[in-house]
């Protein structure tokens, strides 16, 4: 995985950066990719790696940081991606159309997570809202490689942005297997790095891809689904609804105390001046929030029976 990042105190290349990689395998050059500044980028297993700017005539500038992560092999007893961790599986009723399903998570462990830098985790009261993000990387990816693509935004998010560990509090790929991100716990509400001005009380889950053209496969459209139904119901909330959300911060879009509205379920452009989670999947998220909302929409195989 790699990530280009412009000099350190000039506003980044308007253009971004043109990318392409020499295979390990077969010492092919890959097609050139052109990437945001600070951008990550999976390109497998290789053995070089040419950076240009992408403006037309443009030259890169002195200071451009270019960073490279081998995210090694991880754990031998990591699952095999998109087959669930194993686990029990635990069905709650909480009411007529209420049913929760806790979904299957492969955990820190398990995707060989770096351990944190040891400072205490930020909790906050309940999950309030979902932000749905794309990682903005390629859709060629196998999924048997997406533990590594995992430890790779891990490395990135702590060694180009600065940030304690991973951002997102869950991470899911195209095959629709779910990763645990931000250490805390798999399931309390850990505030992450997600939303700028709209972390805390909310959960950040970023499907593995660029989905700007392209629509997310229904594996991952399904598992973000069932994650963010599981999470909200857990504290009452519909996820069919809307939620009035006040920032912590002025970020760009939204002032520090500006209140604003947007569905439980919501793409990070909501709530940020960005084009994230892509316009595909953007357009993907009403019926998102259609599965999510239907605990008895196909979501839940396997509940076992539900007590009378």
């Amino acid at each position: 995985m790699l990530a280009v990042t412009g000099p350190a105190g000039r506003p980044p290349a308007p253009a971004g950066y043109r990318v392409r990689t020499r295979s390990r395998s077969s010492g092919a050059w890959s097609p050139w990719t052109v990437l945001e500044p600070g951008e990550p980028w999976w390109a497998g297993p290789s053995a070089g790696v040419e950076v240009r700017a992408a403006g037309a005539d443009a030259a890169l500038e002195p200071g451009v940081r270019l960073d490279l992560v081998d995210p090694g092999a991880g754990p031998s007893a990591r699952p095999r991606a998109g087959a669930p961790a194993a686990g029990p599986v635990t069905a709650v009723y909480e009411g007529a159309g209420a049913l929760t399903r806790r979904p299957d998570v492969v955990s820190r462990a398990d995707w060989g997570a770096a351990p944190g830098d040891g400072g205490p985790v930020v909790y906050g009261r309940e999950v309030e809202a979902v932000f749905v993000h794309h990682t903005a990387q390629t859709n060629a990816y196998d999924c048997a490689d997406s533990p590594a693509i995992v430890r790779g935004l891990q490395a990135l998010h702590e060694r180009v942005n600065g940030w304690k560990d991973l951002g997102y509090n869950y991470v899911v790929d195209k095959c629709g297997t779910v990763f645990e991100g931000r250490a805390g716990g798999s399931g309390r509400p850990v505030t992450g790095a997600h939303t700028l001005g709209f972390n805390t009380d909310t959960l950040g889950v970023a499907v593995i891809g660029r989905y700007t053209d392209e629509e997310a496969p229904d594996a991952a459209v399904e598992a973000v689904a069932r994650l963010a139904g599981w999470a909200l119901r857990r504290y009452g909330h519909d996820p069919s609804g809307t939620v009035t959300l006040t920032s912590s911060v002025g970020n760009g879009r939204f002032r520090r105390g500006e209140r604003v509205t947007v569905e439980r379920i919501s793409g990070h452009r909501d709530a940020f001046a960005t084009e994230c989670p892509g316009t595909a999947l953007y357009g993907q998220l009403p019926a998102l929030r259609r599965l999510a909302a239907d605990p008895f929409a196909g979501l839940l195989p396997g509940i076992g029976e539900l007590p009378a």
